[in-house]
């Protein structure tokens, strides 16, 4: 029998109207992802007067076990097929936010872990970095799709990408030394980029590192996926991390399970929602090049491009003259100095939009631009439409 008190922790959504609907919400609420997820059922319910909110653990209403069979429906985060059995045992609809089962008996609304591999492999293509390898958890189709995706950006075989691989609850045990581990990060070529499949596994890696005297970043640059902000910050050094749109999937899992139960819909449904953006730490701000010059200046602008940092900044910071420097740059990176310069204030600010509830002016003064008039322009050459705009297009998908 599974043990749900070590499982789970239930927030409940009850309706207590005649006619109405009791929904479960099934999550372990240990990390900063259900505690999103939730805040997207949240949002979801509150277009809907009739629904009433109550759950469990320190700020819910209690839901034993038990009580999950009086369900009308259900938002479960399933990590594995036995917990996809029990919930299939309840008889009621179903959506699985997490896709680790291999069983396929659920609707699901999830991270597009495809396009997370797709933007790590990308994200750390464009550091220059040449040599990859990856670390990530045993049988999860999660993972299975983030390094297809990662795979495919990086254009290489998968014989060709060393690789670590264990179960979830290995990685859970962040401080147990694990010699295996160990000797494989001590044989990997240097420097080297690694993707790790979430932050646990990124945070265990660092921590074997530390112990092997292995520098991040200068030896191995770390990635990993869900930006769980405390475990990133804390890590040393701090851990860089894909960014699902966990708010997105709770509030699209609610209409779709409010939909099945109204009878819109029917079947089993799979919707993919696109990770956000890379949250640059310090794990991974290192730029590699076959170039000193242009690596040194690129590690620049990195870290201070959102001071009002300038080309002539650059080419002062250099060894060498700055048309030598500009002619390296055209050279290994494809553009200029200032182009450089330019491509980062505009990543920092598109993350801002999406991430921030900074008016415009804020985000256009926080990330250097001389005048909100240029940060208009330039952010519409690169994006295709203007800042607002585009923050309204984010918050919808």
């Amino acid at each position: 029998m599974l043990d749900m008190r070590n499982m789970t922790i239930i927030l409940r959504i009850i309706w207590y109207d005649a006619g109405m609907a009791i929904i479960g919400l099934m999550l372990r609420f240990q990390d900063g992802y259900d505690m999103a997820v939730a805040g997207g059922v949240v949002r979801y319910a509150r277009t809907k007067p009739e629904w009433q909110l109550r759950g469990q653990g320190p700020w819910f209403f209690s839901l034993e076990r038990e009580a999950l069979a009086s369900c009308d429906g259900l938002i479960a985060r399933i990590e594995d097929d036995e917990q996809a059995r029990f919930c299939a045992s309840l008889g009621i609809p179903v959506i699985d936010i997490a896709g680790s089962s291999s069983l396929k008996l659920f609707s699901q609304v999830r991270n597009d872990d495809y396009q997370t591999g797709v933007s790590g492999g990308t994200y750390l293509k464009s550091l220059g970095s040449s040599r990859m390898a990856w670390c990530t958890v045993d049988h999860v189709h999660w993972a299975r799709e983030r390094f297809v995706g990662f795979q495919t950006a990086v254009s290489k075989r998968s014989e060709e990408i060393p690789s670590f691989s264990r179960p979830l609850a290995w990685w859970r045990q962040l401080y147990e030394p694990c010699s295996d581990l160990e000797a494989w990060l001590d044989q990997l070529p240097k420097p080297i980029s690694l993707f790790c499949c979430n932050d646990l596994s990124a945070m265990k890696v660092e921590l074997a590192c530390q112990r092997l005297g292995i520098h991040i970043p200068e030896q191995i640059m770390v990635l990993g996926v869900d930006n769980e902000t405390l475990l990133c910050e804390l890590a040393n050094p701090s851990i860089s991390s894909i960014q699902p749109d966990c708010a997105a999937i709770g509030y699209q899992a609610s209409a779709m399970l409010d939909a099945l139960l109204e009878n819109s819909i029917s079947g089993m449904h799979i919707q993919r929602i696109a990770p956000g953006p890379v949250r640059e730490r310090e794990s991974t701000r290192l730029v590699l090049s076959e170039d000193e010059h242009v690596a040194k200046a690129m590690s620049l602008i990195k870290r201070e491009a959102t001071g009002n940092l300038t080309a002539s900044d650059v080419a002062d910071h250099a060894t060498i003259c700055r048309r030598s420097l500009e002619m390296r740059f055209r050279t290994y990176r494809g553009k200029s100095i200032w182009e450089e310069i330019c491509e980062e204030k505009l990543s920092q600010a598109s993350i801002l939009l999406q991430h921030s509830k900074e008016s415009i002016a804020s985000v256009s003064e926080r990330c250097g631009f001389g005048s909100i008039h240029r940060f208009y322009n330039l952010f519409k050459r690169r994006f295709g439409q203007t800042p607002q705009a585009y923050r309204k297009s984010k918050k919808q998908s």
